[in-house]
């Protein structure tokens, strides 16, 4: 019986993955998942493009192309040992002939490759054992995961050295342009009235967020969607949640006041729940499926110079969530575009902290190895008044005089220039002003 079903789900799996479909190329190198023989990990949110990145990189390749999504519901009805089975009628569909078609099914090439899409690889328990066999035995694997968990200490260990990771996101501005069927333009190079059209489409792109569906059809109501299945899916039936409504209100407050610090009384108080550490278990959960972020104040030390709880502050996993989630929210417009330069720091691969004393900036970039500063940002919407601009630019100087940085950013909807300032120091600070969608451009 056990079989049958196998049979059945690989063959519903084949047809799913061999079907025509618009695939985008995205913003992240491909080439490199081509050419070694590493365990390609891919992660992200749910609906944010990983299985259509995996029909993509399967439209690069030639050998014979296994796609199993363990998303399917089905899966949860077999036993933990299916491995085996799924390894060997995978292979016979894949490489046998249909009698029912006029084409043969794709043989492994000449190197004997063979290669393995594992989609949401997280739901079936034992999956690390499985694709550490399919790798060493010369099978090309890319899985993909809708949990940052896929990252654990036990997983990275376990494939030292033979693993390649890709984050994918909702989309960019730029693969936002490109799924509209627009050329992506050189930002320095555009007329006044193409600057306009960009704009245009840069407020929608802001408003609705980057998830391809809701790009697609058109639909922000979408998001909400995709909101609700994150957190029943990937954290309250992951993780056992007993108190589903309280979890909901944490991620709902949480999301309503993005881009902004949080305290543990007040999540207690807005949530219901009365203990810390179910509050911080809460917390990795919803981080590990994407629905938000933590940035923490890279500043933030005790009297005695070790650091302790460090303040930090929490970010959407995309701005289309602030509308949708809690529509009723009064707006703040400054801090769902703080959470956008976030998010786009966050595709950018950037190590992103915050600074604060009497002055704050909103980001720091920090060295990965080293935990250097080196680059600072302040985020601004409107940037003519004058008590803005003084507020803005002291903040970003205090963080540059703080770092040894002689040259700071800021972003805004669409103003633009370059400033120069003496530091304390008497040595000239340069400050770049930029327009953020043109950033996204860059």
């Amino acid at each position: 019986m056990q079989r049958l079903k196998i049979l059945s789900l690989v063959l519903d799996h084949k047809i799913f993955f061999q079907s025509p479909s618009n695939l985008i190329l995205r913003n992240i190198p491909v080439s490199p998942c081509l050419d070694g023989r590493e365990i390609n990990l891919i992660y992200g949110p749910l609906h944010s493009g990983k299985t259509s990145f995996l029909k993509y990189v399967a439209s690069l390749v030639h050998g014979g192309k296994v796609y199993i999504n363990f998303g399917d519901s089905r899966f949860e009805e077999l036993e933990p040992e299916c491995f085996q089975e799924i390894e060997e009628i995978a292979t016979e569909v894949y490489t046998k002939t249909n009698e029912n078609e006029k084409e043969p099914y794709e043989a492994p090439d000449a190197e004997g490759a063979v290669y393995y899409f594992l989609d949401e690889i997280h739901n079936v328990p034992g999956w690390e054992s499985w694709v550490d066999r399919l790798n060493r035995k010369g099978a090309r694997v890319f899985v993909t995961s809708s949990s940052a968990n896929i990252l654990s200490q036990e997983v990275t260990s376990l494939f030292a050295d033979r693993n390649r990771i890709l984050k994918l996101l909702p989309f960019s501005f730029k693969e936002y342009l490109t799924l509209k069927g627009l050329r992506v333009p050189k930002p320095n190079f555009l007329t006044p009235s193409r600057c306009d059209e960009m704009l245009c489409l840069f407020l929608h792109y802001f408003d609705n967020g980057g998830y391809p569906g809701v790009i697609k059809d058109r639909n922000p109501t979408l998001s909400r969607k995709y909101f609700e299945e994150t957190l029943q899916t990937g954290v309250i039936a992951r993780h056992n949640i007993q108190d589903a409504e309280g979890l909901k209100r944490l991620a709902v407050f949480l999301i309503s006041n993005m881009a902004s610090e949080y305290s543990l009384d007040t999540l207690k108080k807005v949530s219901g729940i009365d203990n810390e550490d179910t509050i911080r278990n809460y917390l990795d959960y919803l981080e590990e499926a994407f629905l938000l972020y933590r940035t923490p104040m890279f500043n933030h030390l005790s009297e005695n110079g070790k650091e302790k709880d460090v303040p930090c502050k929490v970010y959407a996993g995309d701005t289309g969530f602030f509308k949708t989630v809690y529509p009723n929210y009064p707006d703040s417009l400054g801090l769902r575009f703080e959470n956008l330069v976030f998010l786009e720091l966050l595709r950018q691969g950037k190590q992103v902290s915050y600074f604060r004393d009497r002055r704050e900036c909103d980001f720091l970039i920090i060295e990965t190895d080293s935990q250097a500063v080196k680059a600072a940002i302040q985020v601004s919407v409107y940037f003519g008044s004058p008590a803005v601009r003084e507020r803005e630019v002291l903040g970003l100087m205090a963080a540059m005089e703080e770092y040894g940085l002689n040259e700071g950013l800021i972003l805004t909807m669409d103003d633009e220039g370059v400033m120069e300032i003496s530091g304390k120091d008497g040595e000239k600070k340069r400050i770049i002003i930029n327009s953020v969608w043109k950033w996204m451009l860059e």
